[in-house]
Parts: structure tokens; C-alpha cells; sequence
């Protein structure tokens, strides 16, 4: 009897179980359910924000500068300036090397700008030597007719160029072999000129200029001996603009072409030694005085590299002496 009772007593217990077990079911799927409806709404939400990011991608970012024609400005490939379009132009040509363009210039009063500023004036583009006058150059062969803008330097300074009009003028590929050799001689004495007027960055603009002209006109005879004499001018620029990296390379082209020039090694020595490559140095001008033993300005610099040297070495074995004392 007690365990029919007993047993009797667990057939509620168990029925009990049962429904509890389908009211968890049901919990579960109302939970389910739920979270069904949850994560639908999430990804209905995501996919609402995604279109969103897709649209964002279409827009400046905030505080972007934007050009009058919408787009972001233009900034030279050698990161010296910005360009910022105020009024749009017409038409899809541009000036060129040699155009004469209508322009007005508004730039700060003792700025080295050698073109005409606050009035209209005509420009030869390319026709300048001033440091400015580059970047203006560099800012009317992207503008077109009727075109304003605004140009933000990297080092400060602020130029605004007008273009009214400009002449049609012949690209490089349109010159005829005689015309391109020309070119490259007038910059070479142009440079020559400047050189000896004491306007160094100019100069190294100009033997600059001819150099990437020389790589499409077609080679005359003496075209070793133009290449290898521009390439030791520029070194000799950057030399005295306290660029010995770029001075020693252009050294070393010329070297290549010419390799018992004493200018090139002498100007190379003097770059090594502004490097603090001091054995490099020496070398070179040792090179020098082989050629030309009397040449009293190598001589000069290699006494004073090898003192270097000695001084150097004597310094090391004095650090070295206490390391291990």
C-alpha cells in the first residue's frame, strides 16, 4: 500500500515535470522567437547601415577642402604646394612650355616672384628663374581659360593666379630634333648665367630643365659630353644648396660617361666628406691629384679629410681602450 501511495504521489510529480518541461519549450521558443526577431532586426539594421557607409564613401570627409568644381584640391607630385580652384575655367586645353599667358598674380610683396604681381600681365611660362615663379609655372599648366585659384605653399605663403588667355605652344613630342637640341642648350647657359650671378637654386632649376629635355631629344654627336657637363653643374648646385646626396649621385653620372673628369671627382670627394664618408672622400681625391698632380685645391681637401681620419681613429681607440679596461 505505501508504495502504490508512494507511487501514486510521483504520477502528479511526473505530469508535473512533463508541463514544465513544455512550459521551458515554450520559453525556449518564445526566447527563440525573440531572438529571431532580435537578430531579423539587426540585420535589417546592418544592411540599413552599410547602404549608409556605401553613400558616406561618395562625400568629402568632414573639413575637407573642397575646389569651386567640388573636388578635393590638386597637390604637385613633388608635395611643394597645393592647388585650390576658386573660379572654374572653360575648355579642355592647357598652357605649355613657352606659352604667353594672360594672367594676374596676387602673391606677398617680397616673395621671391620675378613675374609682374598685382596687375595683368603676360607671362612666358617656363620663362622665369625666381623660386615662385616655378610654382607659378607648375600651377598654369593645370589651369584652364578663365580659371582661378589659390595656391597654399608646404613652406607658407600663399600665391592666387588668374588665367585670362594663353598661346598655343608645341609639346615635346611635336618639336623636331633641332628645336628640342636648343632648348637644351639656351637652359644649360641659362643656368651657366646664373650660376655666376650667384642664383643657385635657379641655376639648378635650369641644368634641371635641360636634363629631362635631353632624355627626348634625339643625341647629336656631342651628347655624352652635354649630358656628363650637366650633370657635374647640377652637382656643383647642390653642392653649394648643402644637398650631398643628390650631388654625389649626379657626380657619379657624369663619372659614368666621363670616368677620368676631375671636376666630377673633386665634387664627389668634397659630398663624401659632408656625408662623413671620409675613406669615399679620400679616394676621390686621390683620383683628382693622379690626373692632375698639381691640382692644389684637392690637395688642400685631402690634407684635411685625412687629419679627419686620424682624428676619427685616434677618438675610437680611446673609446675602445676604456670598454675594455
Amino acid at each position: 500500500m505505501a508504495s502504490t501511495e508512494s507511487a501514486g504521489l510521483k504520477t502528479p510529480a511526473l505530469g508535473g515535470q512533463e508541463e514544465s518541461k513544455g512550459t521551458n519549450q515554450k520559453t525556449a521558443g518564445g526566447e527563440r522567437s525573440s531572438q529571431g526577431g532580435l537578430s531579423g532586426g539587426k540585420e535589417k539594421e546592418s544592411r540599413i547601415m552599410v547602404k549608409g557607409e556605401d553613400l558616406k564613401e561618395n562625400l568629402p570627409p568632414p573639413n575637407q577642402l573642397c575646389s569651386a568644381n567640388g573636388n578635393v584640391p590638386w597637390g604637385c607630385p613633388d608635395g611643394t604646394f597645393i592647388k585650390l580652384i576658386l573660379e572654374t575655367g572653360k575648355g579642355l586645353d592647357k598652357p605649355k612650355e613657352g606659352s604667353i599667358c594672360q594672367v594676374f598674380i596676387e602673391a606677398e610683396h617680397g616673395g621671391p616672384l620675378s613675374y609682374s604681381s598685382h596687375q595683368w600681365a603676360e607671362v612666358e611660362l617656363g620663362g622665369g628663374d625666381a623660386e615662385w615663379d616655378g610654382i607659378v609655372d607648375r600651377c598654369l599648366e593645370t589651369m584652364l581659360a578663365g580659371e582661378r585659384a589659390e595656391v597654399r605653399m608646404r613652406d607658407g605663403g600663399t600665391i592666387t593666379v588668374q588665367l585670362a588667355s594663353f598661346t598655343e605652344a608645341k609639346d615635346t613630342w611635336e618639336m623636331s630634333a633641332s628645336e628640342k637640341w636648343n632648348l637644351v642648350l639656351s637652359n644649360k647657359e641659362r643656368g651657366s648665367e646664373l650660376y655666376r650671378a650667384g642664383e643657385i637654386g635657379a641655376a639648378a632649376r635650369r641644368y634641371a630643365k635641360a636634363l629631362r629635355l635631353l632624355v627626348v631629344a634625339a643625341p647629336p654627336p656631342d651628347y655624352d659630353q652635354i649630358k656628363a657637363e650637366l650633370h657635374a653643374n647640377l652637382a656643383a648646385c647642390q653642392l653649394r644648396l648643402r644637398q650631398p646626396a643628390n650631388a654625389a649621385s649626379n657626380c657619379t653620372k657624369t663619372l659614368a660617361l666621363q670616368p677620368a673628369n676631375t671636376k666630377a671627382l673633386f665634387r664627389r670627394g668634397l659630398a663624401y666628406d659632408a656625408m662623413n664618408d671620409l675613406e669615399g672622400a679620400a679616394q676621390d681625391l686621390k683620383g683628382v691629384l693622379q690626373v692632375e698632380p698639381g691640382n692644389r685645391a684637392a690637395r688642400r681637401e685631402l690634407e684635411r679629410v685625412t687629419e679627419r681620419i686620424k682624428a676619427r681613429d685616434a677618438k675610437l681607440a680611446r673609446a675602445m681602450q676604456k670598454m675594455f679596461a
